[in-house]
């Protein structure tokens, strides 16, 4: 990631993240409205909130040592969001196309993030 990058929202992994829970939202207005759907959905929106915010507020800190800390955070919940749609695919599959869209999006901030860490953690030494 370069400097020129003044801005959080011009970084490609966190338009990904922003598009990954818009699309969760979506998704969880279609769902059944019983108790441990709320449960799951509850958790899948957290955690896809999560990544954004991580690498927001981790943008903040780039000159300092904590940003990788920050980008790990968000690969971590990133990860946790992905367990959730896996569970949601697996139990309400009349949804599955539209929740493997957002696994390959998932997916593709996932490898955003590992890809940034690794160039972080190259140049930082």
């Amino acid at each position: 990631m370069s400097l020129e990058i003044n801005s959080y929202k011009k970084l490609i992994f966190w338009q990904k993240s922003k598009e990954v829970s818009r699309q969760i939202i979506q998704l969880t207005r279609k769902l059944p409205s019983e108790r441990i759907v709320w449960i799951i959905t509850d958790q899948v929106l957290r955690s896809s909130f999560s990544v954004g915010a991580c690498i927001a507020e981790g943008y903040g800190k780039y000159l300092g040592k904590e940003y990788p800390r920050f980008l790990q955070m968000a690969l971590g919940s990133a990860r946790e969001t992905e367990y959730w749609l896996e569970l949601l695919e697996e139990t309400y599959s009349q949804f599955s196309d539209q929740i493997k869209k957002i696994l390959l999006l998932n997916e593709e901030t996932i490898k955003m993030l590992i890809a940034t860490l690794k160039t972080l953690r190259k140049n930082r030494g």
